[in-house]
């Protein structure tokens, strides 16, 4: 079987999962989608343009005649627009990936096929580890809850014995994922910072990398959650998406919360850990985003300098209600609005590594860099290129020689 994912951490994580089910009955992994007997596309349809690029990616795969599996979210949220362009695909919405094993007729044995690919499989040096399915938001304009519904978690135990076997295995860089990591346990009686505490309970040096969190779920449990970023083998990263830093326009988005809140949220996480990465998500040209409403915005980012701004130019998808809303922004006006606030976060962010500059930090090897480099991060997820070639997973010591807008160039000592 051929796998080809885009989009979220959560799509890569789901996967990950389909394949090692598939292997554990015996198939393999190819490489190519030549080499395949069948093709697995997981898709994403956040944004207009990822829709198009979705379809086309779906008619390739089935030109030559094999069987394609389209999952993610347009097999949940599109199904019909998936079936106009690939009439034969079938369709494995997020939340019956197991069901793959059936799609696929996974009762035929290829033992020597899987052991090619349990070899493939060792070559994987992080674990993404999706914790639930959907989310506690209404948004107007996000077709993914649409794909993904309400929230749906794994139980502790279950995904404690799994991070616990990839520790053994000698993963260290964990990742967990979801719509809305902070939503974690809503449905199960317990809360995201009660997982996190599991997890850190279990024996070895590893680093755990949380997912976005949405504000409206992370402020009920603050307290608890800064208390369980604690322990070192918690990132200090927090992925909080604020969209607007107008009111008016979060409320028109129904994000639930006000700038304040996010704001809050933020405050207390540096409070506890000064150099913590901030990480958060705008959309630029929501309907009724006036001028000022946009200048509200900019000045949010100015006063809470987050090293990391994902800038998403607002796009209607079809059978949202932000689709039909008056006030639709023109598209210059809005491509005008993304440039200035890339601008603004890219500054940002190279003042804020510049400082790191002939600092001495540990970091945790992640995986191979271009040109003889080495991809790493520190404690507080910021990625160092290491000027060499290094084992994969492991803890060294490094000097910081430049700060530049996406990373830092470090020198191992």
């Amino acid at each position: 079987m051929y796998f080809e994912a885009y989009g979220c951490t959560q799509n890569y994580g789901e996967a990950r999962l389909m394949q090692e089910a598939i292997v554990s009955r015996g198939h393999g992994i190819a490489a190519h989608p030549e080499d395949a007997d069948a093709n697995v596309l997981v898709t994403c349809t956040v944004i207009e343009t990822t829709e198009r690029k979705m379809l086309g990616r779906m008619r390739a795969l089935a030109a030559d005649g094999k069987p394609l599996v389209v999952a993610g979210c347009m097999a949940a949220a599109q199904r019909d627009l998936v079936r106009e362009a690939v009439p034969e695909a079938k369709l494995l919405p997020p939340r019956k990936w197991p069901e793959i094993l059936e799609l696929l007729g996974a009762g035929t044995v290829c033992a020597e096929r899987a052991l090619d690919t349990e070899a493939e499989h060792a070559a994987w040096r992080d674990a993404i580890v999706p914790i639930a399915q959907g989310c506690a938001g209404r948004c107007t304009y996000c077709i993914t809850r649409v794909a993904r519904g309400r929230v749906s978690s794994v139980p502790d135990a279950a995904l404690v014995e799994r991070i616990r076997r990839y520790v053994e295995s000698g993963i260290r860089d964990i990742k967990l994922t979801g719509q809305d990591t902070a939503a974690y346990g809503m449905d199960l009686g317990s809360t995201l910072a009660d997982l996190l505490n599991a997890v850190t309970s279990i024996e070895g040096d590893f680093r755990m990398r949380v997912g976005m969190m949405d504000p409206l779920t992370a402020l009920p449990i603050l307290e608890a959650l800064v208390e369980a970023f604690r322990p070192s083998k918690v990132y200090k990263f927090l992925h909080l998406p604020v969209q607007s830093g107008d009111d008016g326009v979060l409320e028109a988005m129904k994000r639930e919360y006000v700038v304040a809140d996010f704001e809050r949220i933020v405050a207390a996480f540096r409070a506890a850990f000064p150099e913590v990465t901030v990480s958060t998500d705008i959309i630029v040209g929501f309907p009724g985003e006036t001028d000022e409403a946009f200048e509200r915005t900019m000045d949010l980012v100015r006063r809470v300098r987050p090293e990391v701004v994902n800038v998403t130019r607002f796009s209607p998808r079809r059978g949202t209600p932000a689709a039909t809303m008056s006030g639709q922004v023109v598209g210059w006006r809005v491509k005008n609005r993304s440039r200035r606030v890339s601008r603004l976060r890219m500054e940002i962010a190279r003042e804020a590594h510049e400082r790191f500059v002939g600092r001495v930090v540990r970091v945790l090897t992640t995986e191979p860099g271009k040109g003889g480099t080495t991809m790493s991060r520190t404690d507080d997820y910021r990625q160092v290129i290491l000027t060499s070639t290094e084992e994969i997973g492991e803890f060294r010591t490094a000097r910081i020689l430049a700060g530049r807008e996406p990373d830092l160039i470090g020198e191992l000592i």
